[in-house]
């Protein structure tokens, strides 16, 4: 697993900065083989579903959030030293707060 472009991910996601982290696990996706591509996809459609948020995109997003969301569910609790439990907890509160469009 390319540890660098993981740990680059998380820090750019952490910090809000979605379309770089997305693009970094693009990256590392490509690379990926089995199980560890379908965890980079994961990532990749979270980072660009919570950038299409920032953008008001909202069906988008939607969309994107719930793809990585099933993409990562057959994923254990912790997956290369990352708490998946939290980040689906994290989609969850996201996807029952989700904004709506303006009337």
């Amino acid at each position: 697993m390319p540890d660098s472009l993981l740990r680059q991910g998380i820090v750019e996601f952490n910090r809000g900065h979605f379309f770089e982290a997305h693009e970094l696990w693009e990256e590392a996706w490509n690379e990926a083989a089995g199980d560890e591509k379908r965890f980079y996809q994961g990532l990749v459609q979270l980072a660009a579903g919570y950038h299409k948020l920032s953008l008001a995109q909202y069906n988008g997003a939607r969309k994107l959030l719930e793809r990585g969301q099933q993409t990562l569910s057959d994923f254990p609790a912790t997956y290369a030293g990352i708490d998946l439990t939290a980040v689906r907890e994290g989609i969850v509160s996201t996807l029952d707060n989700f904004p709506t469009k303006p009337a």
